[in-house]
């Protein structure tokens, strides 16, 4: 079973990214610091660290505790 990051996962594109991912079986880590996404989207079975991914000690503590074989990188923001 591959074990996958995916930051944003609490954003609609990535919250079904992550669902998709563990419908398919894969084990999944969320990373999002909820700014714009929200917690009620992130799938009950995934790993969560509210962090934001410019936070480098946090994001690489979590590297380094987990091993990961994909990222999956959706986290950002929108502004017009």
């Amino acid at each position: 079973m591959k074990n996958i990051l995916v930051t944003g996962g609490a954003g609609y594109i990535g919250s079904h990214v992550v669902n998709l991912l563990i419908d398919k079986g894969y084990k999944v880590t969320v990373i999002d610091n909820l700014v714009t996404g929200t917690f009620n989207l992130i799938n009950k079975n995934a790993d969560f660290y509210k962090t934001d991914i410019a936070d480098e000690v946090k994001v690489n503590d979590i590297l380094q505790n987990k091993e990961f074989d994909i990222v999956m990188h959706f986290a950002g923001l929108i502004r017009v």
